[in-house]
């Protein structure tokens, strides 16, 4: 018997266990962030997990591939969140939330 987990059937249902990991910069980026933000942070990461890998499911988060394994989601209007997936899509790792402008100068610091 193997002790491998299952393929999800489809190929893009997600992974059983979903860990969301902070990148050593996180808190400088989110220290400004009040519990009102935080709330809606967890309820989209949620979304994220539900959703990743199916464009219906995950419209409404406007996930963007930024480069390679990067991507972004928005949080409100002017808050995007920027992650990197875990290999073997098993969860994701937070690296930094701002704005579009603070997004792209990170995107360049960061090549």
């Amino acid at each position: 018997m193997s002790t491998k987990p299952a393929k999800p059937e489809s190929g893009t249902a997600p992974p059983p266990a979903f860990a969301v990991e902070l990148a050593s910069s996180w808190k400088r980026w989110a220290k400004d962030l009040d519990d009102e933000r935080l709330d809606d942070l967890a309820r989209r990461l949620a979304q994220l997990r539900d959703g990743f890998g199916q464009p219906h499911a995950h419209a409404g988060l406007g996930i963007r591939r930024l480069r390679g394994a990067t991507f972004e989601f928005r949080l409100s209007r002017e808050l995007r969140v920027v992650f990197v997936l875990l290999r073997n899509e098993r969860g994701v790792q937070l690296q930094m939330i701002g704005n579009h402008d603070q997004v792209r100068a990170w995107l360049k610091a960061n090549r």
